[in-house]
């Protein structure tokens, strides 16, 4: 029963499988292992054959007068037929489909021919022995060794036999000492069968090493087929394609997709020089860049090549080539092997959403982002300024009037109107920016004159002179405009444009509707922003400040999620003041930390008596950022609110990322973790990269309402581009980010419908409902949906 459980013969067999062959293989596997096999005896027949014959001619000549004439004429004839057979074997094997077959009979057949041929040698071994003295005894037993280690070793990789052939002589051998000669040569006996224990283990060892070789060859050979056959695919089917040239530039090899490409067949392309092929369908003007291509190739390097610009008959395509160099032996440089791709959808992708970064979706002009890179390129970092400038800021007067009559809609049609003027009077050398809101800006490249100045603010008032009707209304447009120059009223792009909105502010001063040049001694400035900060803290303390809530909807079932939280000063003597007159300013001064502080408690408090899962979203200032511990304010007020993080959202401008965004991902990050949402709002709009979507934690991308009215209008005032496809673009751009977006500034339900079915998740604006007070928000969620129509109006 021990021996049962301790030795289980199907164990047993498949440990000695993985010496004959690979237990593992299939079937078709496993008989193309035993034709190697097979080939790889067959292959040694002859040899065998011919040293059969001469062994068996030795033996007769040697041994004819020493032992009997018929056994030894038998035991010739034998050996000879078994001869004749390898002779057979051997041809018939390697060349028919006997041996490619694999079968298992074959191999059966070869080693009993084997096994009988080493009996055979057995025989006369035992015959001779007894016949010959000392010293032939001792050359006959060396040549015996010799011929069955030469054999085992020769037939090894089938081990069937080299097996046989081993038991044949070394045991065959042994039991004939016994039979002939008894005891005699017992010891010589012993070491034979010690000898076919060794040598069947080491024939063993030698045939899986075969074995191993065969499975690493035929996995290399199933790695070949697939690499072919993907390769194959890969040049038929994707849009990239593969060339090859040799040491002097010439095409070595062409798929059929680079027939395609080039619209050429292969016979026009093989042979050509790579770089010459290129330049015949690149369009004028690409030399330079097909010269840098060619010293690529003589650097003998690795190396991407970015938008090769090819003409073909319909439009202009950009292709990108990556290469590696191909070496031999002592390591020269014998051709090159790359992958050629076609970019030219997502170099237009790039370039409509550089456009994107770099333009005003509503008015087409230059937007914050163009502007402070054509400022810094004015300016040489902690040297003299590099050339004079001259720096205009302009704020229409009164366009808070348009939009809180009109709404925003026609706020934004007098913008175009205005930029539609302003562009029609700006020199071409000049830069016309739209900072934001009704925020426009003239970047000279040289200095003017404050006479020059004069009469181009003469020429933009007289611009906005001309009433703009909208609709039943005329309005008569002003602007108030700040003018600086550097390096004398600035040397860098930060402090000049602080000195020309101190010019603006001095302009809207004086009674709107004129031109200040920047003065160090702008004493109505420093007033204004003294009075104004004086009544800001008076107001804070008197809580004369108050939180208002926009609602926020999601498209697909027209649910409420929330709202956004939007402070308001109640002035006592200049009324409500909106945010953009004293947001800027006490920023500059800090004091928008504690109002920060105060809006985030009211509105988590106020958000608290709202049903779960209603969400709040608060606007938070760089400032409060930078200067205040934010992570810390979040924290407590979620706690002394008793608000889940989970129902806060942080809205954050591109201009809280500017200042130390290593510091800021990680503040962002801790309040993600907390459970926090993080929203970027007015994408677009300021200082719009890509590479803050990417480098910072969003869990929203919240756009811009001017991209909603471009959209809903179709075109923006060029006419140049849809801004539907920007629409797509973004929306494209969130999806692949995996954020959440929302529009802002929906004020018709056919805008709504539109955004919707553009692919956008959920909508603010004053279709939905205006700004309204805690109760208010409350009521709405109470009678939600029924009153929208009715808060719209």
């Amino acid at each position: 029963m021990i021996g049962k459980h301790i030795f289980k013969l199907p164990v047993f067999l498949y440990w000695l499988r993985q010496y004959w062959g690979d237990p593992d293989a299939p079937s078709d596997i496993a008989r193309h292992y035993r034709a190697r096999q097979i080939d790889s005896i067959a292959r040694q027949l002859p040899l065998a054959s011919i040293a059969t014959c001469f062994v068996v001619f030795l033996c007769v000549a040697f041994a004819r007068n020493n032992i009997n004439h018929d056994f030894l004429m038998t035991w010739a004839g034998t050996l000879i037929i078994i001869a004749c057979g390898d002779l057979i074997a051997w041809y018939l094997l390697l060349h028919s489909n006997i041996g490619n077959s694999g079968a298992k009979r074959v191999v059966l057949i070869l080693a009993l021919m084997l096994g009988l041929a080493a009996l055979l040698y057995a025989q006369m071994i035992v015959a001779l022995i007894g016949a010959l003295d000392f010293s032939g005894q001792l050359v006959l037993v060396a040549i015996g060794a010799g011929f069955i280690s030469t054999g085992a070793w020769q037939f090894a990789s089938l081990p069937a036999a080299s097996l046989l052939w081993i038991l044949g002589l070394t045991l065959g051998t042994s039991i004939g000492f016994y039979i002939n000669y008894g005891t005699e040569y017992l010891f010589l006996s012993s070491l034979l069968v010690v000898y076919w224990a060794y040598l069947s283990c080491a024939a063993m060892v030698t045939s899986k090493r075969f074995v191993l070789g065969l499975v690493a060859e035929t996995a290399i050979e199933q790695q070949r087929q697939v690499v072919g056959l993907l390769l194959k695919d890969f040049e038929e089917n994707a849009s990239d394609w593969l060339w090859e040239i040799d040491a002097l530039g010439c095409l070595k090899h062409v798929s059929s997709r680079m027939e395609s490409v080039f619209g050429k067949d292969i016979t026009h392309l093989s042979g050509r020089h790579f770089v010459s092929l290129l330049r015949e369908i690149s369009p004028s003007g690409s030399e330079t860049q097909l010269t840098q291509l060619g010293t690529k190739f003589e650097s003998n390097e690795p190396f991407t090549f970015q938008n090769i610009a090819i003409q073909n008959s319909s439009s202009t395509r950009w292709w990108s080539l990556t290469a590696q160099p191909l070496n031999n032996n002592n390591g020269e440089v014998i051709g090159w092997r790359g992958v050629g791709t076609d970019v030219t959808e997502a170099l237009l992708r790039e370039q409509e959403m550089t456009h994107l970064a770099n333009v005003d979706s509503l008015t087409g002009l230059a937007n914050r982002h163009a502007f402070g890179h054509t400022l810094s390129n004015c300016f040489i970092e902690g040297a003299e300024l590099s050339c004079n400038i001259t720096l205009l800021t302009l704020d229409i007067d009164n366009f808070k009037a348009v939009n809180d009559t009109l709404g925003h809609l026609a706020g934004d049609e007098l913008l175009k109107e205005v930029a539609s003027r302003f562009q029609k009077l700006t020199p071409d050398d000049v830069l016309l920016v739209r900072l934001g809101g009704d925020e426009f800006a003239w970047v000279f490249p040289h200095c003017i004159s404050p006479l020059q100045a004069t009469l181009f603010g003469e020429k933009i008032h007289e611009s906005l002179a001309i009433p703009w009707l909208h609709q039943e209304h005329s309005f008569n447009l002003g602007a108030s405009i700040g003018v600086a120059n550097a390096p004398m009223d600035g040397a860098s792009p930060v402090s000049l444009q602080r000195a020309s909105d101190m010019a603006l502010y001095s302009a809207k001063a004086s009674g709107k509707n004129r031109l200040c040049f920047y003065d160090p001694k702008l004493d109505e400035y420093a007033m204004l922003r003294l009075a104004l900060l004086n009544d800001f803290r008076k107001s804070f303390a008197n809580q004369d400040f108050v939180v208002l809530y926009q609602p926020q909807i999601r498209f697909s079932d027209n649910a409420l999620i929330g709202f956004e939280a939007l402070v308001r000063w109640h002035h006592p003597e200049r009324g409500i003041v909106s945010p953009i007159k004293f947001i800027h300013l006490i920023e500059e001064n800090g004091m928008i930390i504690p109002l920060g502080k105060w809006v985030l408690n009211q509105a988590c408090k106020d958000a608290m008596t709202w049903s779960a899962p209603l969400q709040i979203a608060v606007n938070v200032s760089p400032v409060q950022i930078e200067r205040s511990n934010m992570l810390l304010t979040v924290a407590s007020t979620l706690e002394n609110t008793e608000l889940p993080a989970s129902r806060l959202e942080l809205e954050l401008t591109e201009s809280s990322l500017m200042c130390d965004g290593d510091n800021t991902i990680n503040l962002l990050n801790e309040l993600r973790q907390q459970g926090v949402k993080i929203a970027l709002d007015d994408f677009g709009t300021g200082y719009s990269s890509l590479s803050y979507l990417q480098r910072f934690p969003f869990d929203k991308l919240k756009v811009d309402r001017s991209f909603v009215i471009a959209a809903s209008n179709h075109t923006n005032s060029d006419g140049k581009s849809d801004a539907k496809s920007i629409l797509r673009a973004i929306l494209q751009l969130a999806q692949v980010l995996n954020l959440e977006t929302i529009a802002e500034g929906v004020e018709t339900q056919e805008v709504g419908t539109l955004l919707h079915e553009l692919g956008f998740e959920n909508a603010q604006g004053y279709f939905y409902g205006r700004p309204m007070t805690a109760d208010q928000a409350k009521q709405l969620i109470i009678d939600w949906p029924h009153n929208i129509e009715q808060n719209n109006s």
